[in-house]
């Protein structure tokens, strides 16, 4: 099954200037995170918006594959992101129909 993870920064972080060392450790951690998931085959996309974290627009996404739901949320929330609070996410399924090198 394919599930969708839409992630938002909280507050503070949407003001540039709350960030600092340990908020650039913790976005270091969710990209290996992802690319980690992405060498397992498990993470088949991941992406944001191209806006400044400043914009309400600004939004990231994580596309995967998982057992069921359960499993799911469990990829979702050991991303370092949402574990430390810099992000929030919601959980979605969600019906991949076309992406190059997936069938």
């Amino acid at each position: 099954m394919h599930f969708i993870y839409i992630l938002k920064l909280n507050e503070p972080y949407t003001n540039p200037n709350a960030w600092d060392d340990e908020t650039n450790k913790v976005l270091g951690m969710h990209w290996n995170y992802l690319v980690d998931l992405h060498k397992k085959g498990v993470m088949d996309a991941v992406g944001r918006t191209d806006y400044e974290v400043d914009n309400p627009e600004m939004f990231g996404i994580a596309v995967f594959r998982a057992a069921n739901e359960a499993a799911a949320k469990e990829i979702m929330n050991n991303d370092p992101c949402v574990k430390y609070g810099v992000m929030k996410a919601s959980l979605h399924p969600f019906n991949l129909a076309l992406i190059k090198g997936i069938e």
